[in-house]
């Protein structure tokens, strides 16, 4: 498979990681219980840092595939 073509699956499969992350904080936020709501807020912001201030990124996983 060609790099170009390996580098947009993984963005498409990153943009429906992220479309998932923001369902799951939307679901906690419809309960209308501060408390879950938060932790919905606290897990995507934790979840979001991590993939791109963590020790493997989705940046440096993106120069990996351009090589």
């Amino acid at each position: 498979m060609k790099r170009n073509s390996v580098l947009k699956k993984f963005d498409n499969e990153i943009e429906t990681l992220f479309d998932i992350l923001y369902k799951i904080k939307d679901l906690l936020e419809e309960t209308n219980d501060y408390e879950l709501s938060e932790l919905g807020t606290s897990f995507l912001d934790q979840v979001s840092e991590g993939l791109q201030e963590g020790d493997i990124t989705l940046e440096y996983i993106r120069e990996q595939i351009k090589g």
